[in-house]
């Protein structure tokens, strides 16, 4: 990727979509620089074994901005439709320190329309989320704020998180914060300045707050508070409120490189990752058999089985990973995009597999001596099973049959 482009993948209803940002110079403008937006919508061809370009889209920026970037994109659910659809958010640079941001939606006809934009005098970096409504939610300095689509202006989230490690809906709730309250001693009475250590075990009381309600839901039923000091990211599977108590099934990954899963509190599975700092953990339904498919800021990832916690894979040296039903088959698999796959005509080197009987590669062997022998393994105990079973009914039918054969051998005997 020159300096000068940028690129970015999502996936949405089993296609790959590949935005690129690219600054020109305008033919009627002369040496004046027009940044445009480009999209193409990739798919992939059981046939032929490789990704194809389905069609094409673009967005002209207009506005004299300059240093253009892409910040994030995803799919989310438009407030007026209720219909997910993917997003791109752009940074521009204004004059006198004033950053403009706006969010685009892409339509299926590939067009992009401008749903929501505002200004600020500081320039966002990696803690924008944005949920669902559109709304944009960031953190600067030690306060949180949001705007939506359908408040129009920038709001003081009143919670004092010191983070914030989950944001999602929750029915008959609306849009809700999970993450650690930030304590100080004085609240409880004490006006000894803590240490550092305090501090970090003092700053990790988890909470849900209601952004609509403007009040905490619940901090009780979460995560125990001998793990949360160590949780770095969350990632909720279900939540309801059940006889006005809320109850949570969640995931979460720590500093000491575990998956572990929690119901309404409870811890319910511990899973040790085989690799370290992991950063995003993402929920996978290949058809009767879930999994969690971890990221890791080393650009590795792997899958671990939900009915057991074990690690189902592993994979290196990764740029992207996508889960969607890129095979259109009615369940998920997860594409898995190395580090030269993009290119101007094709995702060139990749993988689907959905960890079963579903395995597409761009490469013809694409697994090293370790995995050739993990496949031999594996295959021996598959077959393993097979050959007792005839084992055991070969003893059976020879024991039924020793009567008739020592009846022939004395009957052979007499007759000579």
């Amino acid at each position: 990727m020159s300096f000068n482009e940028q690129e970015r993948l999502l996936c949405y209803n089993g296609e790959v979509l590949v935005f690129r940002l690219s600054e020109g110079n305008s033919v009627d403008k002369g040496p004046a620089k027009i940044s445009m937006l480009h999209v193409r919508r990739m798919v992939f061809d059981r046939e032929t074994g490789v990704f194809v370009q389905k069609s094409t889209g673009f967005f002209s920026m207009k506005e004299e901005y300059s240093h253009l970037k892409m910040m994030c994109c995803d799919c989310v659910s438009d407030f007026r439709t209720g219909v997910n659809l993917p997003y791109i958010m752009i940074q521009c640079n204004k004059e006198n320190n004033i950053f403009k941001y706006f969010l685009l939606f892409l339509h299926s006809t590939n067009k992009f329309e401008k749903c929501l934009s505002f200004r600020l005098g500081y320039e966002l970096k990696d803690s924008v989320r944005v949920l669902n409504g559109p709304l944009v939610l960031w953190r600067h300095v030690h306060t949180f704020f949001y705007i939506s689509s359908q408040t129009g202006r920038v709001i003081t989230v009143s919670m004092n998180f010191s983070s914030i490690e989950w944001a999602g809906e929750i029915e008959n709730v609306g849009m809700v914060l999970l993450g650690p309250k930030r304590c100080y001693l004085s609240e409880e009475g004490c006006t000894q300045k803590p240490s550092t250590s305090d501090y970090a075990t003092w700053n990790t009381h988890f909470c849900v707050y209601s952004l609509e309600r403007e009040e905490v839901i619940s901090d009780t039923y979460i995560i125990p508070p001998v793990y949360r000091s160590v949780i770095t990211c969350v990632h909720a599977c279900a939540a309801e409120i059940v006889n006005n108590q809320l109850r949570m099934s969640l995931i979460a990954l720590t500093r000491k490189n575990q998956l572990i899963s929690f119901r309404n509190g409870i811890p319910q599975g511990v899973c040790q990752l085989p690799f370290g700092d992991p950063c995003a953990v993402h929920l996978m339904d290949s058809g009767g058999d879930l999994l969690f498919v971890v990221s890791f800021r080393s650009n590795d990832a792997c899958a671990v089985w939900e009915k057991n916690f074990q690690v189902a894979a592993k994979w290196e040296k990764i740029s992207s990973v996508l889960i969607d039903d890129f095979l259109g088959v009615g369940t998920e698999q997860v594409l898995l995009l190395f580090r030269d796959s993009l290119n101007s005509d094709c995702l060139s080197s990749f993988k689907i597999t959905n960890l079963d009987n579903l395995n597409y590669s761009s490469e013809t062997l694409d697994c090293n001596e370790d995995d050739l022998l993990d496949d031999k393994q594996a295959n021996c105990y598959l077959v393993i099973p097979p050959l007792e079973r005839r084992l055991k009914v070969s003893v059976y039918v020879c024991f039924l049959l020793l009567p008739f054969w020592i009846s022939a051998i004395l009957n052979e005997g007499l007759n000579i």
